[in-house]
Parts: structure tokens; sequence; C-alpha cells
């Protein structure tokens, strides 16, 4: 399986580019392999000021990747993903698995057309930013995910590996053009949203009606990304450099613009101890493709000019079967209208495999302005109980 999690990584854009290229599927054809990779999360804030957020709540978070080889060099490559089709608000009371829902994030056909070129066809994520898939700790990644991922993109991508040698290292450009996907393919699975109850994001197929950028049902959306790693002169680091542009959508005025930039860097300070030291700084000018909102009262309508900011700076230290991890998250919203708080998260974790594929993360999150309705700090309690398991 770590074949295709490497496939996976660089129609992705991970800082895998290297590992990708080596990849070599051996016969008999056709043959399937996979990865179930999911994670239950739980927050737990007793005493938040805001009461949308006290209390507790837990879901499932993570993804199951397969992918069917019909040769050494093509393949048919799905991710089912596992994420609630809705916000996740205690309002003072404990929830578990409200609004659970699966579905179909990338299904594609993966063609390497040569040692340096692979294209791909289909629905997938498109290559922007890299740590909402591989941030450690308990919320990390699923933060990045929310922010910023561009998913369910349906067109047409590449990966070139432009310079590969022993003095510059392993250097790719990662390509996608595509529109979101709004076909049966889009539709949930296990959730559907019941009479007058709100909170729910998506609960049935995508729709050009609903709007967002990059909902156009044209390719006229594209990202560019730049992948590197093994230089031997910045030994044990990776960057990721990116950029996105959406039309706007049945309810936007303009084209939104996103830019991306993150690095990796491993410290090996004894054979049994390291630390990886991650960051990633994301930005999005005309957020969402400068949606029409209604700003006041009387009713009044306007295109709401939004730049929006992400950033992650971390730390996660191990030493065999055990883990430390720190991290430290920013998301600004600068709006010009309905306008909401800049929202930090502080997040500290202790972790360890405990055996047949299960791992855990317990620790601390310090929060401000995680609510919907009043501004504030927050204590909670963050876990991850995740399973991995390889077919």
């Amino acid at each position: 399986m770590r074949r295709l999690a490497l496939g996976l990584a660089a129609l992705l854009g991970l800082a895998t580019p290297a590992a990708a290229q080596d990849y070599r599927a051996v016969g008999p054809f056709p043959q399937i392999s996979g990865e179930l990779d999911v994670g239950l999360l739980t927050l737990a804030q007793p005493r938040a000021r805001d009461r949308t957020v006290r209390g507790s709540s837990s879901f499932l978070f993570g993804e199951l990747a397969a992918g069917l080889h019909l040769s050494p060099t093509l393949s048919l490559q799905g991710v089912l993903a596992f994420d609630p089709a809705g916000e996740q608000l205690p309002n003072g009371t404990d929830i578990f698995l409200r609004r659970q829902a699966a579905f179909l994030e990338s299904l594609f056909l993966d063609w390497r057309a040569h040692e340096r070129l692979r294209l791909q066809a289909g629905k997938f994520n498109a290559p922007f930013g890299y740590g909402h898939h591989s941030f450690p700790g308990a919320f990390a990644r699923f933060r990045a995910h929310e922010a910023y991922l561009i998913r369910e993109s349906l067109g047409v991508g590449a990966t070139y590996t432009w310079l590969s040698n022993a003095r510059f290292g392993e250097h790719d450009i990662s390509a996608a053009l595509f529109t979101l996907d709004t076909s049966p393919f889009s539709n949930t699975l296990f959730t559907r949203r019941r009479c007058c109850e709100e909170g729910f994001e998506r609960y049935s197929r995508n729709s050009l009606r609903q709007g967002g950028a990059g909902n156009n049902g044209r390719l006229t959306n594209f990202a560019i990304a730049l992948d590197g790693d093994r230089m031997p002169f910045l030994p044990n680091f990776s960057y990721h450099a990116a950029m996105v542009s959406r039309g706007a959508g049945k309810d936007g005025a303009a084209r939104e613009w996103g830019y991306a930039l993150g690095a990796r860097f491993r410290v090996e300070w004894t054979p049994q101890v390291r630390t990886l030291f991650f960051g990633e700084f994301v930005e999005f000018r005309n957020a969402g493709g400068r949606p029409i909102e209604v700003i006041d009262e009387d009713g009044t309508e306007l295109a709401v000019r939004e730049r929006r900011r992400f950033g992650t700076l971390g730390a996660q230290t191990t030493h065999g079967d055990w883990r430390a991890t720190l991290v430290w998250q920013v998301e600004e919203r600068r709006r010009e209208a309905n306008r909401v708080p800049t929202r930090r998260y502080l997040e500290a974790t202790v972790g360890r495999e405990i055996g047949w594929g299960f791992g855990v993360d317990l620790g601390y999150q310090y929060a401000v302005n995680p609510g919907e309705e009043r501004t504030g700090s927050a204590h909670g309690f963050v876990s991850r109980l995740g399973f991995t398991q390889r077919f």
C-alpha cells in the first residue's frame, strides 16, 4: 500500500516526488491494493464561553484509498472519504457521529506515460497545499482540510519531474485543470438532512445552484504546484509551493486566487530520537469568489470581498512508538461585511502506536474565538484514536 499512497501523493501535491517516481507495480495484472486510514476525533470543551462549542463532539475523519492496477503504467485510483456532513457544534451537549457521512473524494485514471511524467483524468483533489493530508497531532490535519483542501475536482492533471539528480535532488511540477464535480459521484453516503434541521453543509450531490468558487461547470479553474526533496545541500528538507485560481460560481462576482507555501525539516538527534518541524501558510484573495450576501436587516446585498489566511507551525518529536506534537494554527478572515473574528489554536498531544494497526493521541487545546456567537477563549481536551490497515 505504500506504493499506492505514494502514487496518490504525487497527485495531491505532497512533498514526496522522488518516492512517487520510483513506483513500479509488479504483476500479475490486474491487481488491487489499498489502505484504510481513519481516526475517531474527540474535542471536549466543557467550560467554553460560547455555548455553541460547549460540550463534546466525536466524529470519524479519514479515508479508504484503493487502486486497481491494470498494467505497470496504468491504474484506476479511488478515495472514499469519511467526514462530517455539517458543523460539529455540541451546543452544551455531547454529540457522537452526528451528521457523519462518507463520499467519493477521488476516482481517476493514472497513467505513467514516461519515467518522469504521470497523467491523470477524472475526479481528484487539486495539487494545492500539503498539510491537509499529512499534519500530525489530533486536529491539525482536520483544520487544514476544512480550510483549504481543493477537493472533488473533476478534470485532468499531470505531474512532471523536471529535475532529478544527485547534486540538486528531486523536483516536480504538478498542474490541474478542473471544475467542481456535480455528477452523481458527488453524492454523500449514510447521511441525509432531516426536516427542519440546520447545520448541514452538504447532504446530497453537488449542484451548480449551490455556488462557490470553482463551481461553474467549466474547465476554467487551475492549480500549479512545485515540490522538492532529497537535496544534498538541505538534507531531510522538503518544500511545497502552489497557486490555484477558481472562477466565481452562481453566487459570486470575482475570480478567487490562492497561494500556498509549506516546508518540512527532520532533525535526527539520535538513531531513536528525531524531530519533524513543519509549517504551511495559505492565502486566498476574493475567497469564495466574492459571494453576494445580505449585509443588513433591510436586505441590502453586497459582493463581499474577503482575504482569507490560514497558517500552521508545529513540531513532532518521536522516540520509538512514542510521539509528542505541538501545533499552532491561525485562521484569519478579513471581510468587508459580515465580519468573522480571527481564530487561533494551540494543540499539544502525546501519543503512541498501540498495536494491531491502532494508534492514540491525547492532549490539550487552547482556542481563541472558536465559537459562532461569542468571542473569547476556551480550554479543551482533544484525542484521536486512529486505525490503519493495508491490503
